[in-house]
């Protein structure tokens, strides 16, 4: 079983920080490319079995 995680982040260390924190549990990342504005997204897919 999985979750789908949408993180809004400003700068590429807070998503840093997130993964690292994550990090056990992350199955797969997609960073939404060609993002104008203050805030980006990334999307975690989290196992829940690793959890």
């Amino acid at each position: 079983m999985s979750v789908l995680i949408r993180i809004s982040y400003q700068t590429p260390q807070e998503l840093e920080n997130i993964l690292k924190l994550l990090h056990p549990a992350i199955k797969s990342v997609k960073i939404k490319q060609g993002q104008q504005g203050a805030y980006k997204r990334a999307y975690i897919e989290i196992d829940l079995k690793k959890a």
